[in-house]
């Protein structure tokens, strides 16, 4: 993020949306609607009480409303659409609800949660989508198998690896069916490789789901 904020001249803390120090003309040039240790999933927010993923959306959706009555529908249209838009989230939809909630693990093999947990993420982007927002950048689970209390015998879990292929096949159907859209995807999990540097005993997560908005952002492309 911080790299971001240099190369767009952004502010170096983009605000919180529901701060009450900022107001309309701080979010017309980035805005935040994260809630750190929710989930895709509505029960991964009610394990820590935090805002579930529906409601940031709906935010959101206010959000657009007050933006096109501070500059106007035309220029309104344009902010959006050239937005740049990240999404961080999933790690907790894990460690702090399919590994703790017996519920949850009975429901759902490991395998079909994360295709469930997919799905929502893909019901997520495309409404999106249907918004305005083109631009937009997903990230996979980095590699919280390699914490100690996750390993399998000597080795990492490979699950969350998994999970995020399940979200590449993702990006990839939807950049067929969505025209115009630009979509990728990070995959933080290839910053640790325990083969090369050895097991971690401590990850330092921002666990969040942010939408980022800059005016006259004319070229994207090579800095997604």
């Amino acid at each position: 993020m911080d790299k971001l904020e240099r190369i767009f001249g952004l502010k170096r803390t983009i605000p919180a949306y529901l701060d009450p120090t900022y107001n309309i003309a701080d979010f017309a040039t980035g805005v935040c609607f994260a809630s750190a240790g929710t989930g895709y999933n509505n029960a991964t927010a009610d394990v820590l009480s935090v805002i579930p993923l529906w409601k940031e959306m709906e935010y959101y959706k206010e959000y657009q409303e007050t933006l096109r009555g501070y500059i106007g529908n035309e220029k309104a249209n344009e902010v959006l659409g050239e937005a740049l838009y990240l999404i961080s989230i999933g790690t907790n939809d894990f460690l702090g609800n399919y590994y703790i909630l017996p519920k949850r693990s009975s429901e759902y093999f490991v395998e079909e949660y994360q295709i469930f947990l997919a799905g929502i993420a893909e019901n997520f982007i495309t409404e999106l989508y249907q918004l305005g927002a083109r631009k937009i950048c997903i990230s996979g689970l980095p590699p919280v198998g390699c914490l100690p209390n996750m390993f399998s015998g000597s080795d990492c879990v490979e699950e969350y690896k998994d999970f995020n292929g399940q979200l590449q096949e993702m990006v990839m159907k939807l950049d067929k069916e969505l025209p115009g859209i630009q979509l990728v995807l990070s995959s933080p999990y290839d910053i640790q490789d325990p083969n090369k540097f050895g097991k971690l005993s401590a990850i330092f997560f921002s666990i969040t789901t942010v939408g980022v908005t800059w005016h006259d952002i004319h070229d994207m492309d090579h800095a997604i």
